[in-house]
Formats: structure tokens, C-alpha cells, sequence
């Protein structure tokens, strides 16, 4: 399912639209003065023309064990993110959408189902899954039903949108500039990061070390990209960029009336609803299991999505006590019915990431040997930002999460699923110094 792995939870109303962003783009940034201008002019909004948004690719695994052994599996996804101007629109008409949205929650009793791209008073995805395990452990027995829905950012109808988007503003249509900024989403253009960067000799792990303030000009941006057929424009009535600074607030927009539908049934059978993203999870008794089933994926094709049916987590809960063989995966965490764990994919992630790092440290040291005149063993992996990125000496890494983890959910045994990392570290090291 999507938005599983702990990232950093977007919190529109509590972010400054306007802080500036230090990305290499095709505008150069401006002064705050001049965005406040620009954001708070609706005429000036609704003539505006937004730049291309530049798309990069973001790869995943998923590593599972089965009969024959390790299995991995690669998901790319594309994150667009906007010009610094255009940004700035983007962030600020988000943060005036939420401000309505989250009262239209509030009034139809929907404050509590809907967690992700929200403010959330510090709570992360593992107060938002152990609620659901506490719920679970509380009311057993019952049937969790655990649905991902396909696609997602790239599947919401355009139409439907621009509806759910005026009825958020209590309009019957979208007024000029709010329309400028839905216009500029579902028929985005972009680029390729990876293409962008060629073009114009940029290094993509030093973008800004050539001291450039924008990637290039719009003459050059005109004879290099259009000229030569780099540029995509969205040719579909549905789809739109993930990454943008609205994207996210669009997104829980268009899925108010479904939310709000699958909450309420729920809810009166004795149940309980969660959706982060789009993972929806739903908690029913078990008497009720089917029934839910059928309501879900009736809805869904109702607000055009797709729910892919085969990665269905279905899990009934026995009497208290009790554990099931194969435990519910919800944001990142499992819960078999006596233990709390991070997802065995989240960490055999991390020991992969751990030995690629080693690797990685192994070539450096072997270019300064080199550089040097001397012996690769002579020189030592430098261990300061191997230690801080996979051991509990660092701050913000998996180590560090997984600790809060075990915290949160008063699971010591989450700490020991990275309990081995030094001795990962130490063997990863010594086996490169052999080699």
C-alpha cells in the first residue's frame, strides 16, 4: 500500500506558504514581499502562467521471503515539484482549502477518519496505526479489512475534482484564479529531471555547485526542451502531479463524499474507519465483514478509482489472548494480536540500504587510495556518516524511528528488529575490506 514508509507527514495549515525553497528550478527565487503580492492578487492569479514542473523518479523495494528465498520488488514513482512563484500559489490556495476542509470535517464527524496530509498536533503514522490496533485489541472479536486504492494521484478524475473543489468553496463553479490553479494541475506539463540536467550539464547530486540561480533561461528552456520534444503535457481527464505543494489537500478533497459515506455505514455497524492516503482501513465485526466488502468496492468505482482487490488484507481477530498467523500491515507497522512490529520489508530495506552505504564508502576510499599512490586497505572507510545514517548515533534516520516506534507502542520489540545493525555494519566492513 501507498504512503507506508515513515516519511515526514505533510501539515498544510501549519507550513508557510511563502518560505523559501532551495531547489534549482527554472525560475530563480524571489523575495517574500513580491510572493505576498502575487498570492493575495486573484486577477494576477487567474492570468497566470505557470511554469513546467520538473519530475523525479523515486524508487522503492518491497523484499518479502517465500519458498525459494528473498524476493524484491521495484516500484518507481514520479514526484513532480513546481517553479519557486508557482510554488508558492500552490502552498498558499492550499492553505486556504484546508482551512475549509478540515471545518467540513469537523462538522460531519469526520475529524478523527481522515489522517493523512493533515495537521496532527506531532502525531505520526505509528499513533495513527496504533490507534487502530488499540481499537482492535479493544473490540474483539472483528475483521479488519485493509484496502489499497490503485493509482491514486494519477486516477482522480478532473471533472470530479474541479466539482468536490467548489462545493469545498461553497460555489457552484470555480472562481478565475482557483481555476487557474486546477487548470495548471490536470493539464501539467513537465520534464524529466534526469533529461533537464543532461541538457545543461547540471550534476544531479550537486545541483546548485555550479552557483547557478536557474537551471537556464527561457530562450535556452525553449530551443533545448520543446524544441527538442522533452516537454510532456497530460493528454488525460484524470491525473494529477504528486509532489506539489496542493497536491495532497486535492487529494482529501476528492475523497470528502467517500470518507464521509464509508465512515457513517461503518460506524453503525459498531465499526471503525481510518484513511491515510490511500490506504483505507476499515474494522468491522466479523458478521459484517462482507457486507463491507461489497459497500467499499461499490463505492469506489462511484468517484472513478480502482481498489486493487488482490492486495485485500483481510485479517479476523479471535477473543482476546489470541494472535492469527498472518498479522495486518497498516502504515508500516504489523499487529498479529499480542505484538507490535515495523513491516519485515521496512527493515530488510534498511540492512540493504546499510550495506549499499558501506559500498558506496568503499569506492570513495578506494579513489583516495588511489589519488594517494597507496594500498586500498591502507586507508580506513571513513564510519562518521556510515554511523550516522544507520546507527542510533543519528537523528531523523531508521535507527532513530524505529526507536520512537518502540516507544509509541510500548513494543521493546521493534527495537530489536535493529538491534544487529552494528554488527551488519562491522561485517559489511570487513567484507569490503577483504575484497
Amino acid at each position: 500500500m501507498g504512503c507506508r514508509d515513515p516519511l515526514p507527514q505533510l501539515t498544510p495549515m501549519a507550513a508557510d506558504p511563502l518560505r523559501p525553497r532551495s531547489y534549482l528550478h527554472l525560475d530563480e527565487r524571489i523575495p517574500r514581499e513580491a510572493l505576498l503580492k502575487l498570492v493575495s492578487t486573484p486577477a494576477t492569479v487567474a492570468k497566470w502562467q505557470f511554469l513546467p514542473l520538473i519530475m523525479a523518479s523515486v524508487t522503492t523495494k518491497k523484499v518479502w521471503r517465500d519458498a525459494s528465498g528473498f524476493q524484491v520488488k521495484k516500484k518507481t514513482r514520479p514526484i513532480c515539484y513546481a517553479s519557486h512563484r508557482d510554488a508558492a500559489l500552490y502552498a498558499y490556495y492550499s492553505q486556504q482549502l484546508t482551512k475549509r476542509y478540515e471545518a467540513l470535517l469537523t462538522a460531519r464527524g469526520l475529524g478523527e477518519a481522515v489522517t493523512a496530509f493533515r495537521t496532527s498536533d506531532g502525531r505520526c503514522n505509528v499513533h495513527f496505526a496504533l490507534d487502530a490496533f488499540t481499537w482492535i485489541e479493544a473490540h474483539r472479536p472483528c475483521t479488519a479489512l485493509a484496502y489499497d486504492i490503485s493509482g491514486f494521484f494519477d486516477a482522480l478524475d478532473h471533472q470530479l475534482l474541479k466539482k468536490k473543489w467548489s462545493e469545498v468553496l461553497g460555489r457552484n463553479a470555480l472562481p478565475a484564479d482557483h481555476y487557474s490553479i486546477y487548470h495548471s494541475l490536470t493539464r501539467n506539463a513537465k520534464v524529466e529531471q534526469v533529461v533537464l540536467y543532461a541538457l545543461f550539464g547540471i550534476s544531479r547530486y550537486a545541483p546548485k555547485a555550479s552557483g547557478r540561480k536557474r537551471i537556464c533561461s527561457p530562450e535556452q528552456f525553449r530551443k533545448l526542451v520543446v524544441e527538442g520534444k522533452h516537454l510532456k503535457v497530460n493528454p488525460d481527464a484524470k491525473g494529477i502531479p504528486q509532489g506539489t505543494p496542493i497536491s495532497a489537500t486535492l487529494s482529501n478533497i476528492y475523497m470528502l463524499e467517500f470518507d464521509e459515506r464509508v465512515a457513517n455505514q461503518v460506524f453503525a455497524w459498531g465499526g471503525f474507519y481510518r484513511r491515510y492516503c490511500d490506504d483505507v482501513l476499515c474494522v468491522v465485526p466479523p458478521h459484517r465483514a462482507v457486507a463491507a466488502k461489497a459497500f467499499i468496492e461499490t463505492l469506489v468505482p462511484e468517484i472513478k478509482l480502482e481498489v486493487q482487490k488482490e492486495k485485500l488484507e483481510e485479517c479476523t481477530f479471535g477473543p482476546p489472548g489470541t494472535s492469527i498467523q498472518k498479522p495486518l500491515q497498516y502504515l508500516g507497522l504489523t499487529f498479529n494480536g499480542k505484538k507490535i512490529l515495523l513491516r519485515s520489508g521496512s527493515v530488510g530495506r534498511f540492512y540493504s540500504r546499510l550495506r549499499k552505504g558501506v559500498r558506496v564508502a568503499d569506492i570513495a576510499r578506494s579513489k583516495a587510495a588511489r589519488n594517494a599512490g597507496l594500498a586500498k586497505t591502507s586507508v580506513s572507510i571513513k564510519r562518521g556518516k556510515l554511523n550516522r545514517a544507520y546507527t542510533f548515533t543519528g537523528h531523523q534516520n531508521f535507527v532513530s524511528y524505529a526507536h520512537r516506534a518502540a516507544k509509541i507502542a510500548k513494543s521493546p520489540a521493534i527495537a530489536g528488529q535493529v538491534a544487529r545493525r552494528w554488527s551488519a555494519l562491522d561485517r559489511a566492513i570487513r567484507a569490503r575490506d577483504r575484497s
